[in-house]
């Protein structure tokens, strides 16, 4: 380290003398001599310590620790070892140390979080990581615990209360991004506020607390997001950011006026899981085949369609980020931008007052573009002005909500787009579903019903097996980890557009069907007998009647 701070040419060789003498005298680090005596800043040396180890300066001031790793870490040993755990993936660890070349402080990690076996090491300074170990420390380590701090404290200590807020709020975002949920739920109603989590697509309760703490909370909130806290009449929207594990999670929030009092929902936007390839969106080998060729025309409309929350952002993104490179200009029209894509020039609608979905294609039409991605066909005008742009040489890229692909020729037509008007351009239609899947560590066999059998039968398909699951704490005793999409797609040829252009639906249909055409129950059938989901899971989302 000593050649390296001579090398920075932050600090001289006379600096480097004194600092040594002082360091026969008190027997600490050379590093925190240096500072000590003012020859460099705690920040300067850091940067410098990560850049000679070749790793992350991690940022505690504008991070959120995860309160729950610190209940099995007493705060003595953070103190003495300089070292606070942060966020933990599965089996890897993730913590801020001073020194990463400690061999005790990893010493202590190992030994209060024994079933790690990997540990992420990122240098902090020993000022900021003072303050934080001070922070996080200071309030209770828990949901459960907070509540009960902000309600004894209440009225004794304002100053401790607001704070227990502030860990409060902090500590159900960092859950929130662990649990992997997509939004947060904050519920008044009567005496009480519920708080909800939507995972893998279902809402499942949190936690409660008096409805007289909801103030206090609404307004922490409201201060991350940039919204007018005096104002409780009218619904607003905002935005934040968080570094979770080294790695910025964007939020996105909306407050909304009941009888009860404000909602405000937290949309959790996580770039770790929502922006994937499309290999791992978790469609089968043949719809990514048909995906990727489908992207690859020159011009063309093509169209994701499903209920709201069925993944469809997450599967153009994925398209985009294919397709992105150098030799194309792709320009975007979102409401809002959920993620920033490189090589893609991305605008926010914002109506009123601001650009809208019509001044916007208007424009992008003016800017030269190859591929536009319109964030939904809403009404007549944007559908003709989409159609425009994939006839003059566009790839055009868009969303629909239908309950399947052929329902999406019927949509265009409510819009005022005849099916004259869409052959020979609608490249491709896509329509899909999120399913939970079955836990692996509880999932069992059981012996399908006879009404089940007929129903495996009607789809040609044989399902004397099937599986469920009991509920275990891997899955949070729901049965539930993680999610599958299922799909049916259509890429229109020559033979199919003239069904189209004659308005001939049924024809289309079942030509489609000789081209290899699965429909969504049929995709959804196969996860069944895969052993991935279960019956229930197909009658909730997809239905099958």
């Amino acid at each position: 380290m000593r050649a390296y701070l001579l090398k920075s040419g932050l600090i001289s060789i006379d600096q480097i003398k004194i600092a040594e003498i002082e360091q026969k005298k008190q027997g600490k680090r050379l590093e925190e001599i240096l500072v000590n005596l003012g020859f460099l800043s705690d920040q300067v040396l850091g940067e410098i310590i990560a850049d000679s180890k070749g790793i992350s300066i991690f940022n505690l001031r504008e991070s959120i620790i995860d309160a729950h790793l610190l209940v099995n870490f007493p705060k003595n040993i953070a103190e003495r070892y300089q070292v606070l755990p942060l966020f933990c993936e599965e089996k890897t660890l993730h913590a801020a140390l001073v020194d990463v070349e400690d061999l005790m402080a990893l010493d202590q990690l190992r030994h209060f979080f024994p079933h790690v076996t990997n540990i992420i090491p990122y240098v902090a300074t020993s000022t900021d990581l003072g303050q934080a170990i001070d922070k996080a420390y200071g309030h209770a380590l828990s949901i459960e615990g907070l509540l009960y701090e902000i309600e004894t404290k209440e009225r004794k200590d304002k100053h401790h209360t607001e704070g227990a807020a502030i860990s409060f709020v902090n500590t159900l975002l960092i859950d929130a991004v662990k649990r992997r949920a997509s939004d947060i739920h904050f519920e008044p109603e009567g005496t009480f506020v519920r708080c909800r989590y939507r995972l893998d697509g279902v809402l499942r309760q949190i936690c409660t607390f008096h409805r007289q703490y909801w103030p206090m909370l609404l307004v922490r909130l409201k201060i991350m997001s940039e919204m007018d806290i005096t104002e409780s009449r009218l619904p607003q929207h905002g935005r934040f950011s968080f570094i979770v594990a080294n790695r910025e999670v964007d939020f996105r929030a909306a407050s909304h006026p009941t009888v009860h009092g404000e909602n405000f929902v937290v949309r959790i936007l996580d770039k770790r899981h929502s922006l994937l390839p499309l290999e791992e969106l978790g469609f089968k080998k043949t719809a990514i085949h048909s995906i990727k060729q489908l992207i690859k025309a020159p011009q063309g409309l093509i169209v994701v369609t499903g209920p709201t929350g069925s993944g469809k952002t997450t599967t153009l993104y994925s398209m985009l980020r294919y397709i992105a490179s150098t030799d194309v200009n792709i320009m975007t029209l979102e409401e809002p931008v959920e993620y920033e894509l490189p090589l893609i020039r991305q605008t926010e609608v914002r109506e009123p007052g601001g650009v809208s979905f019509i001044e916007g294609i208007r424009s992008i039409l003016r800017q030269d573009p190859d591929i536009i991605f319109i964030g939904e066909v809403r009404d007549e005008e944007t559908a003709k002005m989409a159609l425009r742009a994939a006839m003059t040489g566009h790839l055009v890229l868009t969303t629909l909500h239908t309950n399947n692909a052929f329902d999406i020729i019927s949509r265009f037509k409510d819009l005022g787009l005849s099916t004259q008007m869409l052959a020979g351009h609608l490249r491709g239609v896509l329509a899909q579903r999120l399913l939970r899947k079955l836990c692996s560590f509880c999932k069992f066999e059981r012996i399908s019903s006879e009404e089940e059998r007929l129903l495996f039968q009607k789809y040609k398909r044989e399902g004397h097996l099937l599986y469920e699951a009991e509920g275990c704490h891997h899955c949070e005793f729901t049965g539930y980890q993680g999610r599958i999409a299922v799909a049916e797609w259509m890429v229109f040829d020559e033979q199919m557009n003239d069904f189209l252009s004659d308005d001939n639906i049924a024809e289309l249909r079942d030509y489609a069907q000789t081209r290899g055409f699965q429909s969504m129950i049929h995709a959804g059938l196969t996860t069944v007998l895969e052993g991935v989901v279960n019956m229930a899971e197909i009658e909730r989302v997809i239905g099958l009647r």
